[in-house]
């Protein structure tokens, strides 16, 4: 308990220093986490993102190395993780988490951002939010949200049943963020119950160490710009009873990412095969998209496909008006062969229907250049057609 207090005197310490003065620049969006939306390597961030309609959807694959965990029976090495979170309103974020194909298990997640770390005034102040994860799941579901697999098949006659009561898990937290010349960080703090604290009275078959203080995660995050649309995120936390770190690279809207959990633990499988206590390496991959830009994207889209169908229109149209148009050159030619009155009045006839033809002709060809001048592709005059 010492420690713990000391962790958090000084986490509060470093809050407390200020920001650079009218630094307005967005924070870098935080990547989901291996299990659960947007956040650290495992632990939850006080952020949504700003941008009302953002979607992150991401696959995670954490090495629980190989075992004779039933029903798996293919014994794979790799458990995985898939996850989709929406962004609302610049407040609130909502999600779901696949945690096996096997048996469909699943759980949602949600956060309401309470505070927002503001840019001017109090800026010493962090960002804060609460939420819950691991919503109608399973209470045998544990920290590692495997499904099928558990800490608790070390334990014998524990027929794999052993309850973490985690569902729902809900917690506190909150973020601060500093902005440097050009990089950035954030240190983060949260309590939580649930998937946080409890460990089903396994002790330490559960969990041998990494536990600071019962149902409290911490974390921080550096992040350096690597281009216009690129950036490396280092990342460090505690989920309140393993430490975590890795690297993660964005580049537009995909974020590659590599980790290693469990570091206060030894490297290798344990030959009772548990599932806990001992060093698990873990790889991301994820995408975020803009639903507004979505639908803005499907509506271009389709507008593209009418002016296509509009723009052959017209140059059909334009080719049938120049057919026609030397139709009346020719019967205009022939009519001024001959002298007579109704020869003349003819004339006059298919004169004026030759400049009716035309008129229409420019007006097509006009609608055509309007139509193709967003691509940069000139109209094709009536001879090249």
């Amino acid at each position: 308990m010492p420690t713990a207090r000391r962790l958090i005197a000084l986490l509060t310490v470093v809050c407390s220093v200020p920001m650079a003065a009218q630094d307005t620049r967005p924070v870098a969006p935080y990547n989901p986490t291996l299990n659960f939306g947007t956040g650290l390597v495992q632990i939850p961030t006080a952020w949504v993102s700003p941008a009302n309609g953002d979607l992150f959807v991401s696959m995670a694959m954490r090495a629980i190395g190989d075992g004779s965990y039933v029903p798996r029976a293919e014994n794979s090495r790799w458990d995985f993780t898939e996850s989709l979170e929406a962004h609302l309103g610049g407040r609130v974020s909502v999600g779901l988490s696949l945690y096996s194909l096997s048996n469909l298990s699943m759980g949602a997640f949600a956060q309401v951002l309470l505070v927002r770390q503001p840019d001017f005034g109090a800026r010493w102040l962090p960002s804060i939010s609460i939420g819950a994860l691991n919503v109608g799941t399973s209470r045998y579901v544990d920290r590692f949200v495997t499904g099928t697999v558990r800490a608790s098949d070390a334990i014998p006659g524990s027929g794999g049943r052993v309850a973490i009561d985690g569902s729902p898990t809900f917690y506190g937290v909150m973020t601060r963020d500093f902005r440097f010349e050009r990089n950035s960080a954030s240190i983060t703090v949260g309590y939580g119950n649930g998937l946080f604290a409890n460990s089903g009275g396994m002790d330490t078959v559960y969990n041998k160490s990494g536990t600071v203080a019962k149902g409290l995660f911490f974390g921080g995050r550096f992040v350096m710009p690597t281009g216009d649309n690129s950036m490396l995120s280092l990342l460090v936390d505690n989920n309140g009873f393993d430490f975590s770190a890795g690297a993660e690279f964005t580049l537009g809207h995909l974020t590659a990412g590599i980790f290693m959990t469990e570091l206060e633990e030894k490297s290798g499988v344990p030959a009772n095969h548990a599932l806990a206590n001992y060093q698990k390496p873990a790889i991301k991959i994820g995408y975020s998209a803009s639903i507004p830009d979505i639908v803005r994207g499907s509506q271009q889209r389709s507008e593209a496909a009418e002016a296509q169908l509009e723009v052959r229109r017209l140059r059909q149209e334009i080719a049938q008006r120049e057919v026609r148009s030397q139709e009346l050159r020719d019967q205009l030619a022939r009519a001024k062969q001959s002298a007579d009155k109704s020869a003349a009045d003819e004339q006059a006839r298919l004169l004026k229907q030759l400049d009716a033809e035309r008129e229409a002709m420019q007006k097509a060809a006009e609608r055509l250049q309007k139509l193709q001048k967003p691509s940069g592709k000139p109209p094709a005059s009536p001879e090249e057609r």
